[in-house]
């Protein structure tokens, strides 16, 4: 982690803080997340899937490191923040605006899909580049279908919907 310089927190997860952090030397800006050692398995199973992916729409992983306490993810930097705090903002947005989201959220998944990953998707995890491109990220709670289809079935939770199946 000695090649960054550690800016201010620009988000916290659970067990995680995101930092705005710059390559030394370089005017080349990052999100750098940090997150316990405790929770090294999840960590290491996200940038496993972070490390397969490849497309416009999915946050890239650059780098990773491991400290004694932390384990740091070097991501691309979203300056438009994500979703949820964009209409926490504004409120609403432009049919317009909405379209390009939709479409670049659509592309994304069709993506992830493609490579059988199944992603918690939700507001907090769409993010916005400078120029408004959407960006999935957040692949901790992310699935291979392959691994989905191993799993016992008495482990599988069943979703029942009363009103159609009584």
């Amino acid at each position: 982690m000695n090649q960054y310089r550690i800016y201010e927190a620009i988000g916290h997860g659970k067990h995680s803080t995101v930092y705005k952090g710059r390559k030394k030397k370089t005017i080349e800006y990052f999100a750098i997340l940090s997150v316990d050692n405790s929770h090294k398995n999840k960590v290491l199973h996200e940038v496993k899937i972070l490390h397969s992916l490849d497309h416009a729409n999915v946050l890239k992983f650059h780098s990773g490191y491991e400290t004694y306490a932390h384990l740091w993810l070097v991501l691309e930097y979203c300056v438009g923040g994500n979703l949820i705090s964009l209409l926490q903002h504004d409120g609403k947005l432009l049919e317009d605006s909405i379209h390009d989201l939709a479409c670049g959220l659509v592309r994304a998944l069709l993506y992830l899909h493609s490579k059988g990953i199944y992603c918690d998707l939700k507001p907090s995890n769409i993010m916005l580049d400078g120029n408004g491109i959407t960006k999935l990220c957040d692949f901790g709670l992310a699935r291979k279908l392959s691994d989905i289809l191993k799993t016992p079935s008495s482990q599988v939770v069943h979703l029942c919907l009363p009103f159609f199946f009584p």
